[in-house]
């Protein structure tokens, strides 16, 4: 969901320029979000590379939404960076090459929403089937995840496909901007409307709608969840409590910190498509904390996952622990988590109930 769509245009011309100093804290504030989405995002996939007992599912989903969260700090802040120094959708490079970048530049931007966004309803439906169905989703939902990945970042193209053809290049008073235009065939306006709306019932209500009635039935069932009687030691069924309530609280923490992240920008574009009849000079400002609050949810899910998840921080420690060794190469074979013993113990209780 480009910025561009609901901020071009969005200045009036009464407006004065920011200060000097109100640039150089906007450009400061993205500089420190972009060195955390690049640093955290990297550290991330390199952790879940790295570390043998997180390839699994939900941690191939987790690396795949910080992949695209990566797209960030590198097709989203630098123009936001241009924006504020040289202007809205200001653009500075020429040629067929810069026509290309127009075009490619706010498609990456916004397939890495697109991406987040279907990534976290496969971890739902993940959890959800780990849940209801432990057995199969053993054998069968990581190949799955293998599948599904390619064909989330293929759905993202196609529903962004339209900006190949509306991005261009205008220039105004010997000025290039790279700006949206859906004619012809279509009225501007109302294509940006029509097409905004879209957007926003397939990324944003649909899906997590899709989430929230996914995690209610996970946790209705775990909360009635009963264990196999003489079967179950008392030591596992704690472990796989334990393990349920850590991954499903990580997953929901990474849902609320989405939402929260994007309901100002989504508000903001509702109002100024549907409500606000005339920009003023408030509204760039608004524009603005909109698309960053926004755009610092790459740099915030690098801490969620850290913060919310042992395995990730002790994968982080082993890394750093290779790379102070000298050997940042080899890959890492931590010691036996919770899900392994669970594993280990539920392997004997079959085995048992067998006899």
């Amino acid at each position: 969901m480009n910025s561009n769509n609901v901020t071009q245009n969005s200045s009036s011309p009464l407006c004065f320029e920011d200060s000097t100093e109100a640039k150089v804290g906007k450009t400061l504030a993205y500089a420190v979000i972009m060195l955390a989405s690049l640093l955290g995002n990297s550290a991330i996939v390199l952790v879940i590379c790295k570390t043998q007992s997180l390839r699994n599912t939900t941690s191939y989903l987790i690396a795949n939404m910080a992949v695209s969260d990566l797209l960030m700090p590198l097709c989203a802040m630098p123009r936001m960076v241009t924006a504020v120094h040289f202007g809205a959708n200001r653009w500075l490079i020429g040629g067929n090459f810069g026509l290309a970048m127009c075009k490619l530049v706010p498609l990456f931007q916004d397939v890495s929403t697109a991406v987040s966004t279907q990534s976290l309803v496969l971890i739902a439906v993940d959890r959800f089937y780990n849940v209801f169905y432990p057995v199969k989703a053993a054998v069968m939902s990581l190949k799955a995840a293998k599948i599904a990945i390619p064909f989330v970042w293929l759905i993202a193209v196609i529903l962004h496909s339209p900006y190949f053809y509306i991005y261009r290049i205008d220039t105004q008073e010997g000025e290039a901007y790279c700006l949206l235009n859906w004619s012809p065939p279509f009225d501007n306006m109302q294509a940006q409307k029509y097409y905004f709306v879209l957007l926003v019932i397939f990324l944003f209500i649909l899906p997590f709608i899709l989430i929230a009635s996914l995690y209610t039935a996970v946790i209705i069932r775990l909360k009635r969840q009963q264990f196999p009687g003489q079967y179950q030691t008392e030591n596992a069924r704690k472990l796989r409590e334990k393990r349920n309530k850590a991954i499903l609280q990580l997953c929901v923490v990474i849902v609320m910190v989405f939402m929260l992240c994007w309901i100002p920008f989504v508000t903001y574009a509702f109002l100024k498509f549907f409500s606000w009849d005339t920009p003023n000079c408030g509204h760039s400002n608004i524009a603005f904390a909109a698309q960053f609050i926004a755009h610092s949810i790459s740099a915030i899910n690098p801490c969620v996952y850290f913060l919310f998840s042992s395995s990730y921080r002790q994968g982080l420690k082993q890394v750093f622990a290779c790379v102070s060794r000298g050997r940042s190469s080899s890959r890492v074979l931590p010691a036996i988590n919770e899900e392994q013993l669970e594993m280990r113990t539920r392997a004997r209780t079959l085995s048992i109930r067998v006899l």
